[in-house]
């Protein structure tokens, strides 16, 4: 089984500022519950309108974005705007319902069949996402294949309402870590949505709240642009960071919003060595796949779901060695994660849980293209040698292969790019090692 696919050549754009007030709407949501947009805007709450159509592929990609920024600037966030989702294709309430789950939606959706009269001026193509600040001005962020790739454009129209048009903000994003026993490698994402560029950024590090180094970033960083676009990533290492919790914070000149200026990682540890992996299968199971390695990247357990059927539900149990990291990965193809509790939620969500005895070390029902999960089972009084340090004895590497950060394999790294490499041993052993290379200048 596959997903249709229907691609449709659009347009884009970048942000334009209209100079009209935006139309009101009152609109009734998928759920019976009314929404009036000059209430949110009276209230001081920017509104984010997503005009879209079932069979948009831009609009189901961008849905993971908007699903993000959501949750930051929400009401289970910062409580500081409202996303409304209107679908205007002659469409019956079933489709529009099943699609907001495939998708994964989850602020209020409308199915309105059509475009509201007053906003005809105001809609290109699809997704159309409209930024209305409380003042009632309107934004057109982009449409078609020109939707943001990141939240990066919506948090700086979001801000333009709340700050005007000259201020700085730096954000800084979820990061890839690494980290084992005392070692820490984190490449860390910085990401302007301000309106100027930004130089002289610096960046402290905390392990349980104990500031222990600083370091800083002397770069420019222009608007809606991240730093790992740049010849110059910025990737931290540590090979004594002992505490439990790692958080992050970024510092520049007048920047202007704090709330988005810090990030922070947690260790996962447990004593119980009986690790089980739980995993619901959703309608689309031939897209999972996942895997189980130790800290030099010898593959413990692997499996895809090709084998199994539809809303499947497996588990597999494997006793693993101590004063040892591992990391779980699971990848999907099409990049949704799981989905979709289908026919009014008669069908179950699909998600994965590791737990190790009765610690939970990971549970998700969605994770978009990739997840990586580490954790540490601590020692214990056992003198045995273990599995891990008898398949570290060296051996002969026989073939490399390369992939990009999506899993797709490359014929040889990229300069100034992150890469996986697998390395295969003459014993059959496979290992999986992260590479970033940084560009000198």
């Amino acid at each position: 089984m596959t997903k249709a696919k229907l691609f449709i050549l659009l347009v884009s754009t970048h942000l334009s500022v209209f100079t009209q007030i935006a139309p009101n709407l009152t609109l009734t949501d998928m759920d019976g519950v009314s929404h009036d947009l000059y209430d949110y805007l009276d209230e001081g709450k920017t509104v984010l309108l997503d005009f879209f159509i079932t069979n948009c592929i831009p609009c189901q990609e961008s849905s993971i974005y908007m699903n993000e920024f959501w949750q930051i600037h929400g009401p289970e966030g910062r409580n500081e705007m409202q996303t409304l989702s209107i679908e205007v294709n002659p469409n019956t309430d079933e489709i529009v319902k099943e699609t907001g789950l495939i998708w994964s939606i989850e602020n209020p959706i409308i199915n309105l069949n059509t475009i509201p009269e007053s906003y005809l001026p105001f809609i290109y193509a699809y997704p159309n996402y409209l930024m209305i600040c409380p003042n009632r001005s309107i934004s057109l962020l982009s449409f078609g294949f020109g939707h943001p790739l990141s939240t990066l454009e919506w948090e700086q129209a979001l801000n333009i309402c709340k700050y005007g048009y000259d201020f700085t903000d730096i954000t800084v994003f979820d990061m890839e870590i690494t980290q084992c026993q005392n070692n820490m490698t984190a490449q860390i994402n910085l990401g302007n949505v301000g309106l100027k560029p930004a130089s002289n950024i610096f960046i402290d590090v905390y392990s349980d709240h104990n500031l222990i180094s600083s370091m800083s970033w002397n770069h420019t960083l222009t608007p809606k642009t991240t730093s790992n676009e740049t010849s110059h990533p910025i990737l931290y290492q540590d090979n004594q960071i002992a505490g439990a919790e790692i958080h992050f914070e970024v510092r520049v000149d007048n920047d202007i919003n704090s709330d988005n200026n810090r990030r922070g990682h947690e260790k996962k540890r447990t004593n119980h060595q009986e690790l089980t992996i739980e995993i619901q299968m959703d309608y689309y199971p031939e897209e999972i796949s996942w895997l189980l390695m130790d800290d030099d990247g010898n593959v413990i357990i692997e499996g895809d779901g090709r084998n199994y059927q539809p809303y499947e539900w497996i588990q597999r149990q494997v006793k693993l060695d101590t004063s040892i990291c591992y990391a779980f990965v699971i990848n999907d193809l099409y990049g949704d994660g799981f989905c979709c509790a289908l026919n009014g939620g008669y069908y179950p969500d699909g998600y994965y849980l590791i737990k190790a005895g009765p610690d939970s070390l990971a549970f998700s029902k969605s994770f978009g293209t990739s997840k990586v999960h580490e954790f540490q089972i601590d020692n214990d009084a056992s003198t045995d040698l273990s599995t891990s340090q008898l398949n570290r004895k060296k051996n002969k590497i026989m073939k490399s292969k390369y992939f990009n950060m999506k899993g797709q394999q490359i014929t040889k790294p990229l300069s100034s790019s992150a890469y996986l490499r697998e390395d295969i041993f003459e014993n059959g052993l496979r290992k999986y090692a992260k590479h970033i290379d940084i560009k000198s200048k």
